[in-house]
């Protein structure tokens, strides 16, 4: 894999258009209820200098004026621009694919309605992959934007999350499936061909960029001659405001839940829910009542009991059961749970 140093020599060359030669590029957008912002997210990727572009945008069945807005830019776009709308609301996965699926271009970048190109991001994008064949990624950074005061808040890839990028894909893959996601899709540029080899975005995950990074990065495990690369140029903004589903406890969880259940291997799922529903709950961050934890807390119980870990049924219980000791599933299950790992013990050689 290509070293970060190298791709931002790459990045500090003097810029040039490829003429008739240029690769052409489509942006992705899944729209939804977004119309207080929708007009400056294409007006942001109208503004850029390269000329070889497209942008594919897809209602998705919005309940607000977001559709009518598209149509209108549609109408007066300096580049092409073609806009759809679902019938029925099938969520950013589905929107995504079908936008893919109408595009024409060799390199997509997948994005929001309500996120920002910061200038010159196509062009500079399309020079790392244009002089790298075997890159068939490339990731970037961006900075958050608060929305209530409209000033950047942070960036979007931690110093965490840039060392995992610069490992192999193999590094990447099994940190995916066994913690929560650190990856910005929408920092990132795909050629076409990995998009298609993978089959897209998984429409039955809530965690549509996490599962497309996680497919990703297992098909470049297995291909040592195609790569991945990580630039730590800013090429959005990523908008923060209250109306995002990300921000919600309980969507999340179930979010993380079915990541779990369809992409981590069994022997990996007791490490993984650890890490991702446990890290999750007593995060301080975590908003969910009282009520809502102690009904997260005996699901993942349950669930390592499904997997027939009983010491670790048994540490989760007798750590919540004194938090929750009226809860009578707990207690229930912390009784089973003493019962299987005393019957174990007592039935191992001596």
């Amino acid at each position: 894999m290509l070293l970060v140093k190298i791709i931002k020599n790459i990045f500090n060359e003097k810029l040039k258009y490829f003429g008739t030669s240029q690769c052409k590029v489509s942006v992705l957008i899944p729209a939804y209820n977004h119309e207080l912002y929708v007009e400056e997210t294409v007006r942001s990727i109208w503004d850029q200098n390269y000329q070889n572009f497209e942008i594919v945008a897809v209602d998705d069945a919005s309940g607000d004026d977001t559709f009518a807005i598209l149509e209108g830019l549609r109408k007066i776009s300096p580049i092409p621009m073609r806009v759809y709308k679902n019938e029925v609301n099938r969520g950013p996965a589905f929107t995504l694919n079908r936008a893919a699926s109408m595009a024409s271009g060799d390199l997509f970048i997948p994005f929001s309605s309500d996120d920002l190109f910061l200038p010159g991001r196509i062009e500079r994008q399309v020079d790392i992959l244009k002089n790298n064949s075997d890159l068939y990624i490339l990731y970037c950074n961006g900075h958050g934007l608060d929305d209530s005061t409209n000033t950047r808040k942070g960036v979007c890839h931690t110093p965490h999350a840039i060392e995992l990028l610069q490992k192999d894909a193999k590094d990447v893959y099994l940190y995916l499936i066994t913690h929560k996601n650190c990856i910005f899709v929408h920092t990132s540029m795909i050629r076409r061909s990995l998009f298609e080899a993978v089959g897209g975005y998984d429409e039955t995950m809530l965690a549509e960029d996490w599962s497309l990074n996680v497919k990703i990065f297992r098909y470049l495990s297995a291909l040592p001659d195609k790569h991945h690369a990580f630039c730590d140029e800013p090429v959005f903004e990523y908008r923060v405001h209250a109306a995002q589903n990300s921000r919600n406890d309980k969507r999340q969880l179930e979010s993380k839940w079915r990541m779990i259940e369809r992409y981590t291997p069994d022997h990996l799922k007791l490490q993984a829910s650890n890490n991702i529903i446990l890290g999750h709950l007593d995060a301080p961050w975590c908003r969910l009542t009282d009520t809502e934890r102690a009904e997260q807390l005996i699901k993942l119980v349950r669930f390592h009991a499904s997997l027939g870990e009983w010491s670790s049924v048994l540490r989760l219980c007798s750590r919540y059961v004194r938090l929750y000791p009226d809860n009578e599933d707990l207690r229930f299950l912390k009784t089973a749970a003493e019962n299987h790992v005393h019957s174990n013990t007592d039935a191992a050689p001596h």
